[in-house]
């Protein structure tokens, strides 16, 4: 599979999710949820990032777990998180036992950590299109970003 049919899928996918044209990363948030039927989760974890894996993403019954390494900036944080969403919306599966997280996460069930997405491959098929497509999440957020600095003060927050 060449590179522009990992574009095409992540395209693809963005369209089925029907992304609003204005969109926050809260409201990209709010979208997945609804439409995976569960809360997301998104936390801090202080040992990440040091083996190459900035972002893991649990699939837990009720909940969604996006972990992801601390960073000091905003922009980073949210690009990490928007490639666990593409991840999510993708429904990439883990290629790994899940062993190498089990440290990490010692009070979960080892057969959860089995089912986490955690991708240490960076230029795997999944990795490229699930870039593309966080990519895709960043650029709809940016232009939300822009076209709310354009609006005259007065209009800003009456109609998105």
């Amino acid at each position: 599979m060449d590179i522009d049919d990992l574009r095409g899928q992540a395209v693809a996918a963005f369209r089925d999710l029907e992304v609003p044209d204005s969109v926050t990363f809260e409201s990209l948030r709010e979208l997945l949820e609804e439409d995976r039927g569960k809360r997301i989760v998104i936390r801090p974890v202080r040992h990440l990032g040091q083996d190459r894996v900035s972002g893991l993403w649990l699939s837990l019954p009720r909940t969604d777990l996006i972990l992801h390494a601390e960073t000091a900036s905003e922009l980073h944080r949210q690009q990490i998180i928007l490639h666990e969403f593409a991840h999510m919306v993708l429904d990439h599966g883990l290629r790994e036992d899940g062993t190498q997280f089990a440290a990490l996460l010692p009070e979960l069930d080892p057969e959860v950590v089995a089912r986490c997405l955690a991708r240490c491959q960076d230029h795997s098929h999944e990795e490229v299109a699930a870039e593309a497509l966080a990519d895709l999440f960043a650029a709809a957020i940016a232009r939300t970003r822009r076209a709310s600095r354009d609006e005259p003060l007065n209009f800003r927050g009456v109609f998105g």
